[in-house]
């Protein structure tokens, strides 16, 4: 078992959350699917969530990047609360789920850390084209 500095070098660090939002193939109106994901220190990603997104009615012309971020951040969660369940309780199961799912790939760390880390998200190829050329 390492020790001291030899510990410190073993465990893996996450630098941030990092969503990607891309839009689903063919789709003419807003449609995305989101991946959640871990970012560790050493720039590698380890994916917690792969089964995110939303779809509107809107048209890709109609919604802004502010808009489609906005969006992929609710629906990587937390989720609102259940019935009979306060909104402090669907935080803390959220945040203890996604630190078992880190656990599960050996990265111990508290929830209470998990919910101090940046969010970003990135658009990818298609979505970048569709909001770039008005849905065109």
């Amino acid at each position: 078992m390492p020790t001291g500095l030899n510990r410190k070098a073993a465990m893996k660090a996450i630098a941030k959350f990092l969503s990607l939002a891309e839009a689903e193939p063919g789709s003419t109106q807003v449609s995305v699917g989101v991946l959640f994901q871990a970012q560790l220190d050493d720039g590698r990603c380890i994916v917690l969530l792969d089964d995110r997104g939303f779809s509107t009615s809107a048209q890709w012309q109609q919604v802004t990047p502010a808009e489609i971020r906005a969006t992929s951040l609710v629906v990587v969660g937390p989720d609102e609360p259940s019935p009979g369940q306060t909104q402090a309780e669907a935080l803390h199961d959220y945040w203890n789920y996604i630190a078992s799912l880190l656990a599960a790939q050996r990265i111990q760390v508290p929830a209470e850390e998990l919910v101090k880390l940046e969010h970003e998200v990135r658009f990818g190829p298609r979505l970048q084209r569709l909001l770039a050329s008005g849905g065109r």
